[in-house]
């Protein structure tokens, strides 16, 4: 854990040029607008989950992890400052390059080394996580939520994860469940992007767990997982978009639910293809 005397420990204000211009970054739906970079730093909005996230990424620097952003403080508007990463990240229209068999394997890689690099991290007795999507809590704080636009790549690998506003602990498989989710991609072919409609996606899948190194006796609990997963951002989602949240309003009136629906039946169908 961080010492007392850290300035980032104890949330201290750090200084602010005040000439460096804010760029929003594109991308998430929670912080949509709000996010944004300054210079060599973003700057992320204050929750009452940020307390928990300072620890947790205090951690990952501690153990020599290098696939998360730094924590540098907090900035006078109140918002965490962090390292900016550089690198490629997948926004939609997806382009082509996220379909790419080496970028998958290369994420699978690096959340196994996330979830090797957490594994001793005590949170603080005080740590509120964003449970929103973590229904089967865990010894692992999961980042819960590693879609395309939260991964960093460059020269076609993943080399960082971003955004962990839904860290929260849970069962490891349950955040391998949420990266297949969206890497595999786990849908209906009738909603697969243009990038990945030609992917296989039982390879992929078979191919990421293989990587992670989800043993074949535990990839039953992996579809299971994403079942309950998919139920769980469904609500989630709905709850988010009739509170009036913009990102999560544009979502559901584009077609969420049905496109939730779809995948989850396509996973329950494709369940023995994905378990042998």
């Amino acid at each position: 854990m961080p010492d007392a005397d850290d300035p980032v420990a104890t949330g201290a204000v750090s200084p602010d040029p005040a000439d460096e211009p804010e760029v929003p970054l594109t991308g998430g739906m929670a912080n949509v607008g709000k996010v944004v970079r300054v210079g060599d730093t973003v700057r992320r909005p204050p929750s009452e989950f940020t307390s928990a996230g300072h620890a947790l990424l205090t951690h990952l620097e501690a153990v020599g992890f290098e696939g998360a952003p730094r924590l540098l403080g907090v900035d006078q508007k109140g918002r965490s400052i962090l390292t900016y990463v550089e690198g490629d990240v997948g926004i939609p229209p997806y382009p082509g390059w996220v379909a790419n068999a080496e970028l998958l394997v290369s994420v699978a890689e690096l959340q196994r080394r996330y979830h090797d690099a957490v594994a001793s991290f005590t949170p603080p007795d005080d740590a509120r996580w964003n449970d929103a999507l973590a229904s089967q809590h865990g010894p692992v704080v999961g980042h819960n939520d590693l879609c395309v636009e939260n991964v960093v790549a460059r020269d076609g690998r993943a080399v960082a994860f971003i955004d962990f506003d839904f860290a929260a602990p849970v069962d490891p498989l349950w955040d391998v469940a949420i990266a297949l989710r969206h890497w595999v991609p786990v849908r209906d072919p009738v909603d697969l992007d243009e990038a990945r409609c030609d992917v296989d996606q039982v390879a992929r899948f078979h191919a990421y767990c293989d990587v992670y190194g989800v043993p074949a006796t535990d990839r039953p609990r992996v579809v299971e997982f994403g079942l309950a997963f998919l139920d769980q951002a469904y609500a989630s989602m709905k709850a988010r978009a009739d509170a009036g949240l913009p990102g999560y309003v544009e979502a559901w009136k584009a077609g969420y639910a049905a496109q939730n629906r779809r995948s989850h039946a396509w996973l329950a169908t494709n369940a023995p293809a994905l378990t042998t």
